[in-house]
Formats: structure tokens, sequence, C-alpha cells
């Protein structure tokens, strides 16, 4: 069958076009946004009867391996009930697409009750579910299987494409889920022969934070149900899809086959129009490094790389602006333009971007290349292929590492800027008898190689370990030496150097598994209590209404061995030694001195009663430990007018002064604020 494009000129993805107080053309004032055809009390009150007995019934089958397949319709009308998240022209659409959720809803309860899921079956529009490691909170995506594609356990693997949606502000869980089951038209691109998935990337946050956690989420649902060939995988998007896009091709360049960017912003002061006088705090622009593509440019000799822009779209400076960055890279990949185009894809020129996509995505990905080249402003994105760049002499300012396969027992690596790496031997370098020969800055080191690892050869994603798979080389004092490759890294070794695993910032810690510890009991001063409280509860709230889950939350009281809750997840700690008993248990081995009468931060002093400490910081004893101290997400409401500001705030360490009420922009007053160093010590003034 040939390949059918269906364009429609009208349908378009939200304007990402920036207004002259920073906000997006469709930003109303508040994520989610006020509703705009608010539904009587007595329509929500049958929503909600209708509502409680579905989750009655869901009850009987909330184990089923699929259940979540049902859960996101009732999650939808639950959240669409509590934020008024009614968007349609009449109070009536509202409640016929809430009611149409739960009838689907009931159907799918009573399929999963007798072990069948008839909604898996067949082509077409699909809309599935999974439960996020995150939090547990059922999240949504989409899926098309186009006419006649065999696929599943036992037939041949098929190809998938990730298409990133653009920004919608009023696109929440209920428009989105029932926009997917009610589909009557198809998607930007139908490739033929490839499963199309659509992430909902928990709403409107560029693909970042939790969002970004979501693709890769979905995409691994997807793979298992659809069997999914894992190397042919493209990732593409349109105006804040194109955003994510960019994001995610450079940040994880080698997960896809393809990545095409379409209208979308790759850094915040170019895309801001920021000048000097109009900077914001030292820190903040250092952790513009955490998301802005132009500092992750060379990953994109890693992957395949096709750009759109309109003729006439404002979105096209960002693209082009790439192009020059990349280009002194010597990297010159195509960007096409759409004669007289908006921000909207060009009839014709789309053909051209399918039929390159479509292209590669037959090639698939080269799972161990000759050559891989990393560029990075934090371990946490070090991983390219088979070789991690895994510690750096200073976090935040630019690493790089190139490593090139000579021969079959020799790779030469060039490095800037860091302090250990960790690589698997790939096939073609594995022909030395056992050892391999590293010509590393000018230094020759002899290894051995350890045993092939199965999984690392296939779908490259972590698996069961194979004790000794991997070389590690660690630079101490200018010099390389091997490190072994018995034992794993540490991040207390002799070089430093945060470890990709946890390296800051705060915000990261909510891009995994994370359980909130509320106090069991009081402090000192009832400002900070009632502080802590608030900001607590905003949190929480802020976290269902913007990421689209609910947070896990225990008290102090519940959690016994901090330790042994902190192997699995990370550890978001509100109050103070005295108020959180949790807090108390690590006092001693946290960089802040805090009782109650002081908070000394490196020999800084506050005012416990008025001041309180915020920070990441790791369990130096137990690896993948972290605990983040009384802060969510470190960007507030105010930076929701564009998602370019959707970024971290706040460095590894804060203190804040709580005389300062808490704003759309701040928990408080920030009067002092840095980053550990690369050993975790407060740096020195």
């Amino acid at each position: 069958m040939k390949c059918f494009l269906f364009l429609s000129l009208w349908v378009v993805a939200a304007q990402a076009q920036l207004s002259p107080n920073g906000a997006t053309a469709s930003f109303k004032g508040s994520l989610p946004p006020k509703p705009t055809a608010a539904l009587s009390a007595e329509q929500e009150a049958g929503i909600a009867k209708e509502l409680a007995a579905v989750k009655k019934s869901f009850q009987a089958v909330k184990k089923h391996p699929r259940a979540a397949d049902a859960d996101i319709f009732l999650k939808a009308v639950s959240y669409a009930l509590e934020f008024d998240e009614w968007y349609d022209k009449k109070p009536e659409d509202g409640m016929k697409k809430a009611m149409a959720l739960l009838d689907e809803a009931k159907k799918r309860i009573a399929a999963l009750g007798k072990n069948e899921t008839p909604w898996m079956s067949g082509s077409g529009q699909k809309v599935l579910g999974y439960y996020s490691k995150i939090d547990d909170s059922p999240q949504p995506y989409g899926v098309e299987v186009p006419e006649g594609l065999e696929f599943g356990v036992g037939k041949k693997p098929v190809p998938m494409w990730i298409w990133l949606h653009g920004r919608g502000d009023t696109a929440t869980d209920l428009p989105f889920v029932y926009s997917r089951l009610m589909a009557k038209k198809p998607g930007q691109f139908q490739p033929a022969g490839t499963i199309v998935i659509h992430p909902f990337g928990r709403y409107c946050n560029g693909w970042k934070s939790a969002g970004e956690t979501d693709v890769f989420e979905c995409r691994d649902d997807a793979m298992k149900r659809f069997n999914v060939d894992t190397n042919r995988v493209a990732l593409a998007g349109f105006s804040m899809g194109g955003a994510g896009a960019w994001h995610l091709g450079a940040h994880y360049p080698d997960q896809w086959a393809c990545v095409h960017t379409g209208a979308g912003f790759a850094d915040v002061k170019r895309y801001q129009k920021l000048t000097p006088e109009k900077y914001p705090v030292w820190y903040e622009q250092t952790l513009w490094g955490v998301y802005d593509v132009p500092d992750y440019a060379r990953n994109f000799f890693n992957v395949p790389l096709i750009s759109y822009s309109g003729e006439v779209d404002a979105q096209r400076d960002s693209a082009e602006y790439m192009m020059e960055v990349l280009a002194k890279q010597d990297l010159h990949p195509p960007h096409l333009i759409g004669p007289g185009m908006p921000h909207k894809y060009h009839p014709e020129t789309i053909k051209e971007v399918q039929a390159w996509i479509e292209k590669e995505v037959a090639k698939g990905r080269n799972l161990f290349p000759d050559e891989i080249h990393i560029q990075t402003k934090t371990p946490f994105y070090g991983r390219v292929k088979w070789l991690n760049l895994h510690g750096m002499e200073e976090s935040w300012k630019e690493a790089r590492l190139d490593a090139k396969v000579i021969d079959g027992q020799t790779i030469e690596m060039k490095t800037q800027n860091v302090t250990r790496l960790v690589f698997y031997p790939p096939p073609q370098a594995r022909k030395g008898g056992g050892s391999l020969q590293v010509n590393i800055d000018g230094t020759t080191l002899k290894l051995k190689v350890g045993p092939a690892a199965p999984q690392f050869e296939t779908f490259m994603s972590p698996g069961p370990k194979v004790a000794g798979a991997f070389c590690r080389l660690i630079r101490e004092n200018g010099v390389w030496r091997d490190f072994g490759n018995a034992e794993p890294f540490q991040h207390d070794t002799p070089a430093g150097g945060k470890p990709g695993a946890h390296p800051g910032t705060m915000d990261a810690s909510f891009m995994k598994r994370f359980l909130v510890v509320l106090p069991d009991g009081k402090s000192s001063s009832p400002a900070v209590d009632a502080w802590v409280n608030a900001e607590a509860a905003h949190f929480l709230q802020r976290w269902k209404g913007l990421m689209r889950g609910d947070a896990r939350v225990v008290k102090a009281s519940d959690v016994g061995d901090i330790y042994e809750a902190g192997k699995t997840q990370s550890l978001i700690l509100w109050g103070t030694p005295e108020s959180n008993s949790c807090l108390r248990q690590l006092a001693k081995s946290l960089p802040v001195q805090w009782d109650a009468k002081t908070v000394d931060m490196g020999g800084q002093a506050f005012d416990a009663k008025t001041h309180v400490p915020l920070m990441v910081y790791p369990c130096l004893k137990s690896p993948g430990f972290e605990v983040v101290i009384n802060s969510g997400l470190t960007f507030r409401e105010a930076h929701d007018k564009t998602n370019s500001l959707q970024n971290p705030k706040l460095p590894d360490w804060a203190i804040l002064n709580i005389t300062q009420p808490p704003s759309a922009e701040s928990a408080g007053k920030v009067v002092a604020a840095d980053f550990f160093d690369e050993h975790w010590k407060v740096k020195k003034k």
C-alpha cells in the first residue's frame, strides 16, 4: 500500500509566538486555565455521581496489567471536576465529553473483568494508558495503527514514530483523551506500515521535567504492546513539539533512528530576546545549560536530523540559529522551508520531510558506531550509545568527549572538562584477545576487556548486570588511569565529579520516582512551620495541576529507616530537623548546620526562625540515594506563560528569607544560593 499523507492546513499546533509580556498567545494567566463554559452545580453533581459508581466497579480490575487503559478515563474526569477544566463553547459539550469517557471506562472495565482488551485489536486510532514510575499515576497516550498492519507477539517487529504535540493550554487530560478516543482525522504524518504514538507529555511543560520522562515511559509501553523494532524509532514534533524534538534529540541522541524538528524554540536567551539588562540572576543563567540545545549541538553527530520552518514563521529564527550553531561544528543537516508558510507545514514540503524520515527509519539506528561525540553541561545528559561521560571537573561548564575506534583493539579519545568516563567496548574493538588500547588525551592505557553484555547489545537499556562488562577511566591531577572494570563508580572517588545518576538540580529529582515526606512534629518557629505547610501543599497541588499526577505522600513517622526508603526513590523532605524525624536522621550528614536558632551554610549564618534552607543532596554512602529538602519544582506559575521559562530556577542549594511571602515567581527571598562543588561540599567564598 502506498504511503498516504494527510495534511490539514487549518489544524495547526498552538502558536508559540511571544507577546510583549513574554507569554504565548494561548496563555490565559494560569495552567490549567479557568473554564470557558463552566458546568452548573447540578451538572457536576451528576458527573460526580457517575464517576463514583465507575470508580467503585474499577476496584475489581485495578490489579489487571492493563488497568491503566481504563483508569486514564477516571482520572481525566476526576481532574476536570477538581480543576474546572471545561473548555468547550457550551457546558453541555463538556458534560457530553465527561460522560463519553465514563461510558468507555465502563466498557473497558467489563472487558478487563473477562481478561480481554478489544481496544487493542485492529487498526485506527487508539488511546492507551500506563502507570508512571514517577508517582504511580495513570498517564494516557494516543496510537495510530495503519490499516492492515500486523503487530504483536510472533509478528515481524514494526517501526514507530513518536509525534510530540504542540502547546495547548486547554489540552488537559479530558480534552486529550477524548480527542484520541473520538479522533476521526489522522495525525500530521501517516508513514506506511508504521505505528505512530502521541505522548501526552504530562500536559504543558515543553517536554521537560516529568514530560520528558513521559515520552520514554509511553514509548516503552508501546514497544511491548506492538512489538516495535527498537532500532527503528523516529522522534518528531511541531511547535512546542518541535522544541521537544530539539531537546530530546540533542540530550538523548542514541535513542532515535532520526530526529525531526518542526518550528520549535531551542534556547532561552535568544527566544526570549533577552539583553544583558534583562538577564536573571547568575545561577539561573547557568541553569539554562540544562535544556538549551546549542549547548548540546555536537550530539547531533550521533543521530540524523532534519528541520522544517515556514518561510514567514517567526519561529524560523530558532531553526536558523541552530543551523548556524551546527555549522560551526561542521554539521549541515537539511533545513526545509515551506514557501509562504506561517506556523504550519507546506503541503508539498511535508512530503519531503516524511520521505527523508522514512528513509532514515528504514536504515535504523547504529548501536555501535565507530565514532561518538558528546557535548553536555551536566553528566545527567552524558550517555551516548556505548560511551558515558560520568563525571566532570566542573559541572555546568561545557564538557566534551569524543571517541573513535581506530582498529580492532584501539580506541582514541579526546576530552574536555571530564574526570570520569565509562564505556562498553563495542564489538569492533573487541579483537585484541581480551585487551584493549585506549589513547586518551595523549596518554596510552592498556585495559582488560570484560565479557559481552547481551542485553546491552540488543536494546541498549538497563538490564541484568554483567560483572566487569564496562571499562572505567578516571583522571587525577591531569593524568588518566584505568579505574578497573570490576566495581561501579562511587561519587566520592578521588577525582570527584557529580555522577550522572544525581548531579543536581532539585528539579531533576522529580523526573524519577519520588516520595513526599511531610513533618511529623513542630519546630520552634511557627512562621517556619506555616511556610513549610503552605509550600508543601502548594507543590502537591501544582504537581497535580501541571504534571497531572497525585504525588505519593507520607508523614516522616511512617518512613522508618530513611536509608532503606531512599534505595528506590528520591525523598522530598519538608520541615526542619525539629519537625521532621527523617531530617533528624540525616542531620549530621548534611552540609548545613541547622538547629532551632541558626541555619549555617558554609559559614554563612541565618536566623532559623525566619530562614529556610532548600537543597538537593545525595547520601554519599549509598549510591542512588538523594533527598530534596523544602522544595518542589523550582519554576512557578509565572514561568508557565511560555514553555521556554519552565526551567530550573535554583541551584543545588538556597537559603530563603520567608518574611517575604511566596509569589508566582519565588517561594521567598533568596538570600544565598550556589552549586555544591564536585565532591558535594559547599564552595568556599
